[in-house]
């Protein structure tokens, strides 16, 4: 469940990082060029997950701790898509392996 909610968090920022206007799109999952002909929708997209991402965080872990968790998971995804896109090093490949990663710690990692 929390890795489902990074992943909305990924998607989110990401959407509205290429509708960004100082943003140049480097074509790094494939749709970029969709999401410069539909910004708005774009946008609208972003926030939703982003929105829906919030809420799952919340229903998981309360109000206080879903919203610290939620800031978190947003700052971090932030930083790392601002550091790691113009350096081409933020792919399909790259986010798939990582939520890979995700998913295993938060399942096969049972803490009692």
């Amino acid at each position: 469940m929390i890795s489902f909610a990074i992943l909305l968090v990924v998607i989110g920022f990401y959407l509205l990082y290429t509708t960004s206007e100082k943003m140049d799109a480097p074509k790094l999952l494939g749709f970029e060029n969709q999401l410069v002909q539909h910004k708005s929708a774009s946008k609208i997209a972003g926030l939703i997950l982003l929105i829906l991402s919030c809420i799952l965080t919340i229903n998981v872990f309360g109000l206080g701790a879903g919203i610290f968790l939620f800031l978190i998971n947003l700052m971090t995804v932030a930083s790392l898509i601002v550091l790691l896109a113009p350096l081409k090093l933020f792919n399909a490949k790259m986010l798939f392996i990582c939520m890979a990663l995700c998913v295993a710690v938060e399942f096969l990692v049972h803490i009692p």
